[in-house]
């Protein structure tokens, strides 16, 4: 079980590189245009999902300052937030890597965002990490088609043979 979560965590980074390698060739104005998604612009739906890691993995870790909100502005500008999605994607990296797979299956326990307290299986937390990063990059992708680009697949397969 836990290879699947390495390979995940790899394969979270090669689709967050091709990603990005595509979102840089917008103008700032259209990376912030508001496109009516979830979180409105580009700018704001990478910054979630940025939120969204930070979150999940200061609670896995202990370690780190939580954002705020899950639609937190955390670098307003491209270039940062590339950035910083690089360095968060080597911190997933690690963590799945020196993870002791026998936590996988035990329980893990944390308080959501509105402070409840939650207590479930680390690997079915890790599991809903790594779909919500896929959705919402799903997400990412239509608004850059949207702007006429050319964005690569993203399919797991795709990083499976490359």
């Amino acid at each position: 079980m836990k290879s699947h979560f390495v390979t995940f965590a790899h394969y979270n980074r090669w689709a967050n590189r091709r990603l990005y390698a595509v979102a840089a060739e917008l103008t700032d104005a259209q990376f912030r245009e508001d496109r009516g998604a979830f979180f409105g612009s580009l700018r704001g739906t990478l910054n979630h999902l940025l939120v969204g890691d930070r979150v999940w993995f200061n609670r896995f870790t202990g370690e780190g300052v939580n954002p705020p909100s899950l639609n937190a502005i955390l670098h307003d500008g491209f270039d940062e937030l590339r950035t910083a999605r690089a360095a968060e994607d080597e911190r997933i990296l690690a963590f799945v890597n020196d993870l002791d797979a026998s936590r996988l299956d035990r329980p893990f326990a944390y308080r959501s965002m509105d402070g409840s307290p939650v207590e479930l299986p680390l690997g079915q937390l890790l599991a809903h990490v790594f779909n919500h990063q896929t959705h919402h990059r799903g997400q990412a992708h239509t608004l850059l088609t949207q702007f006429g680009l050319s964005v690569p697949a993203l399919d797991l397969v795709y990083f499976l043979r490359d």
